[in-house]
């Protein structure tokens, strides 16, 4: 009967959400969260057939689980998770190293369980426990040892282990959507294991592979890649398969997720555009049949973050039927989101360069106290609890601060630009949330492009910038508040501050003392557009 239901109700949501398909659901649950479901799932490697419990258990309620998609599913698999991770774990970190005997039941059960498990949701945004975090290192663990140990012999990979491979690989990726776990998985040097096997003959596995270097690539990989262009176009085969396929809307849905992190590479930016993915990106962004909020605003999104790249900005300015497109969206659509991407690209395709020539000179003279605001604060919505912890010292400390504190309900890209010309110092808050967001490279780009005194922070252990936001702070003292401490920190950028106004006070003394003792008057010195130094083969100082 399960096995039926399951079957008709399979991506119908409407049948999903019926009331009358709750008891069924709840009963379901309670079976895999079962005392009897754990001890049958421990002794799974010793299983050669399945009887009729068995059968239920493994297969059956767990099917149905995985195939659920309605509107419980976070607090369905949240409830799974609580119950049977322990287990989960210590059952992997007992058989992981015999891998290579897991049978046919063996690798289904662990499969759809780890599917089950590890389902952490796109836009979940929720903490998980330390004991959560702790459970799910030490499966990672497992699972790049048996990675680790298919990439040192890859000619003794067969049909068997390909399966297990691609298992691994999707399980793994699941992992990187919990933010906190993608940075335990980008510190254990993961992408030199994948970058072996991703020639694999199975398509899956590739993929999947693929997924997990988009999450955690940097700079430095991306310049490694034997082939750079491969990445691209596996990316856009995918996108071409699913595009028109509504029974792939979830693999839609990721695969965007997985190219907003692949853009913030200029590199990638090149290839991406060079293959032809502006086509497919423009129908997701437009086509009413997508979703607004899942499917058009990430693609925005992505478009903007491809604005950086100068033939992809070319051709986008060009389609006079996307620009209106973004137009409409500002005037009428009643997601914020949504408004925010479009108001995002229209800035960059049409009002940036016209808001940069109309401020391009600044006297180096401006007085201090002739700013709006001491501070522009430039963040990412994800680093938000350190960030506004710095914003409550610096107030209390009386400095003018500016801050989009609400992030997408709060300020315009107009209000941002506005903030940075009337901002004495420009704090470019630096994680990997930043150099990924869009948002966030646009603010650091303007705030270079005007010549802003910059201040970096680092927000998260042990980052270092690179790529084109890199370009942009060499040559820099970088606050490092997770090194240093909060109030070291914090001390330190009062320092930073101080420096800066003593050195321009200086300045501005010397130039007065020279104008007085020339008998001439010289032309007070601007600082222009044109004279930007190129920083890039500089140092930055840590601290």
């Amino acid at each position: 009967m399960i096995k039926a239901i399951n079957h008709l109700s399979r991506r119908r949501l409407n049948i999903q959400n019926n009331p009358v398909s709750e008891s069924l659901l709840n009963a379901t649950v309670q079976c895999v969260c079962s005392p009897f479901f754990v001890n049958i799932f421990k002794q799974v490697t010793e299983l050669i057939e399945l009887n009729d419990a068995q059968e239920l258990l493994l297969n059956t309620c767990t099917d149905y689980i995985v195939c659920y998609e309605g509107n419980r599913r976070h607090e369905i698999f949240s409830i799974i998770r609580t119950i049977l991770l322990k287990p989960f774990t210590q059952w992997l970190q007992q058989h992981a190293s015999s891998f290579r005997q897991w049978n046919r039941i063996t690798k289904s059960s662990f499969d759809k369980l780890g599917g089950i498990i590890f389902d952490f949701g796109l836009h979940n945004e929720k903490i998980i426990g330390k004991d959560t975090y702790d459970d799910c290192c030490k499966i990672i663990d497992c699972y790049i040892l048996i990675l680790s140990t298919l990439s040192n012999n890859i000619n003794a990979i067969d049909e068997s282990t390909i399966d297990l491979l691609g298992i691994c690989m999707f399980h793994l990726y699941a992992l990187t959507l919990e933010q906190s776990l993608l940075d335990y998985i980008k510190n254990q040097q993961l992408s030199s294991i994948l970058l072996r096997l991703i020639d694999i003959d199975n398509e899956e596995a590739q993929f999947n592979a693929y997924r997990i270097l988009a999450s955690i690539m940097t700079e430095q990989d991306i310049k490694m890649l034997a082939n750079p262009g491969k990445i691209s176009k596996v990316f856009i085969t995918f996108l071409t398969d699913v595009i028109d396929n509504t029974r792939k809307i979830r693999r839609l849905r990721n695969l965007l997720r997985c190219l907003k992190c692949l853009v913030q590479h200029d590199q990638i930016k090149e290839e991406l555009t060079k293959q032809g993915i502006l086509p497919h990106l423009l129908r997701c962004a437009t086509e009413t049949k997508f979703d607004p909020v899942h499917e058009q605003q990430p693609t925005l999104e992505i478009l903007l973050a491809l604005t950086f790249h100068d033939q992809a900005a070319i051709l986008l300015k060009e389609n006079s039927q996307f620009i209106s497109h973004l137009h409409t969206l500002i005037n009428s659509s009643s997601e914020q989101g949504l408004r925010r991407a479009a108001e995002g690209l229209l800035w960059k395709l049409e009002k940036e360069e016209i808001a940069t020539a109309k401020l391009v000179t600044i006297p180096i003279t401006k007085d201090v106290r002739n700013y709006k605001y001491d501070i522009m604060l430039s963040y990412s919505h994800r680093d938000k609890d350190l960030c506004h912890r710095i914003y409550d010292r610096l107030v209390k400390d009386n400095f003018r601060i500016w801050i989009d504190r609400d992030q997408m309900h709060g300020s315009t890209m107009v209000a941002m630009a506005d903030a940075i010309e009337n901002a004495e110092f420009v704090f470019v808050c630096m994680s990997d949330a930043y150099k990924q967001s869009a948002y966030c490279q646009s603010e650091a780009q303007y705030a270079y492009e005007r010549q802003c005194h910059l201040i970096p922070i680092v927000m998260k252990q042990n980052y270092r910038p690179d790529g084109r936001l890199g370009i942009m702070v060499s040559g820099k003292i970088y606050v490092d508040f997770p090194k240093l401490g909060f109030d070291q920190a914090y001390l330190k950028l009062k320092n930073e501050i101080d420096r800066y106004r003593l050195n321009m006070n200086l300045s501005i003394s010397t130039q007065e003392q020279q104008r007085c003792e020339s008998p001439t008057t010289a032309k007070e010195p601007e600082r222009t557009i044109e004279t930007i130094t190129d920083q890039s083969d500089e140092q930055p100082t840590i601290t």
